[in-house]
């Protein structure tokens, strides 16, 4: 019965450390942020961050704005390399490039 115990004990222990390990990465708290998508695949806020467009479908999606004024919301994660990564949700397209707008980045 102490045996039983003992590995209900360390498999309860070994559950929590794995939730806690992967806890941080399911818990990252959506925020929502705005600024200009460029055509670096980045999105520069109005005060100059800059934060590159992970991989997602919405994401995918918003580089084919470039030039656009967009709000979005998504998560937020620092790679190796300090570059802001935003996983994105959703996007509201608030001004769409002009032409000129375009021409110039291009």
């Amino acid at each position: 019965m102490e045996k039983i115990h003992k590995s209900l004990v360390i498999i309860v222990y070994a559950i929590f450390f794995v939730a806690l390990s992967f806890g941080s990465a399911l818990s990252a708290d959506e925020v929502t942020i705005s600024g200009t998508v460029n055509d670096n695949y980045e999105i520069e806020t109005d005060d100059g961050e800059i934060y590159e467009i992970g991989d997602s479908e919405q994401g995918d999606e918003l580089v084919g704005y470039v030039g656009s004024r967009v709000e979005v919301t998504g998560t937020i994660e620092e790679d190796e390399d300090g570059v802001k990564v935003i996983t994105i949700t959703s996007f509201v397209l608030l001004e769409e490039a002009s032409e000129e707008d375009i021409e110039i980045i291009e």
